[in-house]
């Protein structure tokens, strides 16, 4: 690789920005450390290899700070949680610093405000912004897009993912709050709709040993996207209930929901966040490298064919720093072209860039049937 502009990393400091600062270094990337405290910029400089890293300060409510640090790479990564607080700050500037923008968010609502929001003013700035670029979300996107495009129009889009042993940063625990507010959309229709059809009792189908699973809505992000790229009449995200939730209380967990959102609009919000802020950082490396998750996919053609996909790999903080470092590395290239607010099936090629996670444990496999032809 040749020489590249750094990449800049905002909350670098943080858990999730610490493991991308390092993948980055190790990439021979160099990196640009920004956050609000000077001295842990500094001591996470001097931990990385020499000379692989600066430090830019910049706190959250400085916008010419922010600008100036956006302008010290072509791409800035947001990592700072929850991103419906630094999202629209850091998003902000680098469309100033005309930089592209990535971030690791899983919140639903500030992905929907990038593409409806921002995607004008990126598109003037002649910029791109991948809001999910991480585990939560892109490999669910990618996947569907491989999935759906071939028997699109798509009459029913499905994405289901099950996880075991994740134990979450304390960033992800105050976005799950902002996932879980009962605020999210579906698309249903054709259309986006607030709410939509909330089953108390689903089930999918995982491969073995998973097998059959109740599952629970999941208000994340393909809900979003997926559509931008899939014409569909209907896209569904569920959650294995017992990825969620004790196996004891699994069963309850979708009729629970609606009471757990009014719960998380309410006060008690506020004494939720203070609680995380009490837990430890975040997992372990050993911790982190004995989670397994799967995604699964299944689209029906409205021509009657249908297509599967499957996703499953390891370590869900690890997998996003790949993710992150490969998407900074082709979004940083002079030739990069696409620009506005862009799903991750829009900005990378789909297939190639889950080949590239095969290095990492990743493995994918899609089944989508031949079109049948008429001979004359």
């Amino acid at each position: 690789m040749g020489a590249m502009d750094p990449v800049v990393v905002y909350a670098a400091t943080g858990y999730t920005g610490r493991l991308i600062c390092a993948e980055l270094a190790a990439r021979g990337v160099p990196v640009v450390l920004s956050g609000r405290s000077p001295a842990k910029l500094d001591a996470l400089r001097d931990a990385l290899p020499a000379g692989a890293a600066q430090t830019a300060p910049a706190a959250l409510d400085d916008p010419t700070a922010l600008r100036d640090a956006a302008a010290r790479g072509r791409v800035i990564v947001n990592c700072a949680c929850p991103f419906s607080a630094s999202g629209d700050p850091v998003l902000g500037a680098a469309i100033a610093a005309g930089a592209h923008y990535l971030d690791t968010t899983g919140e639903q609502d500030w992905i929907r405000r990038v593409f409806e929001v921002h995607d004008g003013p990126l598109a003037a700035a002649g910029v791109g912004a991948v809001p999910g670029m991480a585990f939560s979300h892109a490999p669910g996107d990618l996947l569907a897009h491989l999935v759906g495009a071939p028997v699109a129009p798509v009459r029913r889009l499905l994405v289901a993912y099950h996880v075991e042993g994740f134990d979450m940063t304390r960033g992800t625990m105050h976005s799950a709050l902002e996932q879980m507010n009962g605020l999210d959309v579906a698309y249903e229709g054709g259309a986006w709709v607030s709410g939509g059809n909330r089953p108390r009792r689903a089930f999918v189908t995982f491969p073995a040993p998973i097998g059959r699973q109740q599952v629970s809505r999941y208000p994340v992000g393909e809900v979003i996207t997926v559509p931008r790229h899939v014409p569909a009449d209907e896209v569904v995200l569920r959650i294995s209930a017992v990825s969620i939730a004790p196996p004891a209380v699994a069963p309850l967990v979708p009729a629970m929901t609606p009471t757990l959102g009014a719960l998380l609009r309410s006060p008690a919000r506020g004494l939720l966040d203070r609680a995380i802020d009490a837990l430890p950082e975040g997992p372990a490396e050993e911790d982190r490298g004995a989670v397994r998750w799967t995604i699964v996919a299944g689209a029906d053609g409205e021509d009657g064919r249908s297509a599967s996909g499957l996703a499953q790999g390891p370590d869900i903080y690890g997998i996003t720093a790949k993710i992150v470092t490969q998407a900074a590395i082709e979004m940083a290239a002079p030739s990069y072209a696409p620009v506005g607010a862009l799903a991750p099936a829009q900005a990378v090629d789909p297939a190639g860039f889950l080949d590239h996670l095969g290095a990492f444990g990743l493995t994918w496999s899609v089944d989508v049937p031949a079109r049948e032809t008429v001979s004359a």
